[in-house]
């Protein structure tokens, strides 16, 4: 790995982590960090309620470069990691499932937060 990819790794480890803190303080539950499947990782898995979150988090140096980093290939991957997290734990109850996505750009102000970012085909069905 190049010292440049080392640097843009760690970079997402703290971002993933600076807003596992954010989501602690606005009174999340973490359930799981860096969920890995063999098709896919989700950064963060949390729950508020009956409502269960998985969280995608971008370390970028501005907000559109964040967005743009989400493409439908990695929409794909997060919703079809999140299908194996329900069926690998079905002792979980939820009423409300949402797919957020959480951009950093600066250590020294909160996230940029996407609440329900987009809806899954089972949630449009």
């Amino acid at each position: 790995m190049t010292q440049n990819k080392v640097a843009h790794y760690k970079k997402g480890l703290w971002a993933e982590q600076f807003c596992k803190i954010v989501l602690f303080f606005c009174g999340y539950r973490i359930l799981a960090h860096r969920y890995k499947t063999p098709v896919g990782e989700i950064d963060i898995i949390a729950r508020k309620g009956k409502t269960l979150i998985f969280i995608e988090v971008k370390a970028r140096d501005s907000l559109q470069q964040g967005a743009e980093a989400i493409q439908n290939k990695a929409k794909r991957r997060i919703e079809n990691t999140a299908k194996l997290f329900l069926a690998k734990n079905t002792n979980i109850i939820y009423d409300t499932l949402r797919i957020d996505v959480m951009i950093v750009t600066s250590f020294l102000k909160p996230p940029i937060w996407y609440k329900n970012a987009w809806l899954t085909r089972s949630h449009a069905e």
